[in-house]
């Protein structure tokens, strides 16, 4: 569910990004950096023997409810609210997605209008006032690509074949286990998982658009239970430029969507 916003907030950056006049080119780095957000670990709050990245993934894909609860959904539609800080701008957004890969995101922002990202599974396409309309091609699609695995959360060591394990840091009050994946043909992205809980409580990622390649951290929040499968409710993307907070406010399952919903518009 979480990649599906991912989407949303990138489209979202790429806006506000036209429309300030902000733009940021960074160098990827497979580097993980203590934060104010991300501290080192108090060692002795762990004690056990460190796991693999393979048994941490395990234990995410449980957290959540499990490989098996999340393949019986085949479908989701999503509603929210979200706001751009310190920008003040808000807005609200709709999304659908259906197995294995097809989403469709509309999105409206105060004073700036209607905002639409699709992918067909093939094609991603993306229409807004500000840019115009136009399909992604290189990194940025190998990107949508790897977003749009509708069962993702489920399937990252998959997605990611190179998974490295990087000891602990802390995020917020919790403790977290440190991994750094790399997936194909695109620049690594670093996960945090509550040692606890097992869910993931961050994620940093670098960002592609057409403005460049921004780094973002993402925090994960507000879990809920839906249908036999853990959630993350509220979401909060920290760029450089600003900060987006994403709070969803209904998600339905299984939900009949025609397949047209992610037709690119003929325009």
């Amino acid at each position: 569910m979480k990649l599906k916003l991912s989407i949303l907030l990138t489209l979202i950056f790429s806006i506000s990004a036209t429309a300030f006049g902000q733009k940021e080119v960074v160098k990827p780095t497979t580097q993980t950096k203590p934060t104010a957000d991300a501290k080192p670990a108090d060692a002795k709050a762990i004690v056990a023997k460190m796991p693999t990245a393979q048994e941490i993934l395990t234990k995410y894909a449980q957290a959540l409810g499990g490989k098996t609860a999340h393949e019986k959904i085949k479908s989701r539609t999503m509603k929210g609210t979200m706001e751009i800080v310190p920008m003040g701008i808000k807005g609200s957004f709709e999304s659908y997605a259906v197995a294995p890969n097809k989403s469709l995101t509309k999105s409206t922002l105060a004073g700036i209008g209607e905002l639409v990202e699709g992918f067909d599974g093939q094609t991603a396409w993306t229409v807004n006032p500000l840019q115009g309309n136009r399909d992604k091609q290189g990194e940025e699609l190998a990107q949508t690509k790897l977003i749009n695995n509708f069962y993702r959360e489920v399937n990252l060591a998959q997605l990611y074949p190179k998974m490295e394990q990087k000891g602990t840091e802390k995020v917020g009050e919790a403790n977290a286990y440190v991994l750094v994946g790399t997936p194909e043909s695109l620049t690594p992205e670093t996960f945090y998982f509550d040692t606890k809980s097992g869910l993931l409580v961050r994620q940093d990622a670098t960002f592609i658009s057409p403005e460049g390649k921004t780094p973002t951290k993402t925090f994960f929040e507000d879990f809920r239970e839906v249908d036999g499968v853990k959630l993350p409710f509220k979401m909060r993307t920290v760029m450089p430029q600003f900060e987006i907070v994403v709070t969803i406010t209904e998600i339905k399952n299984n939900v009949a969507i025609e397949d047209s919903k992610f037709t690119k518009p003929k325009i």
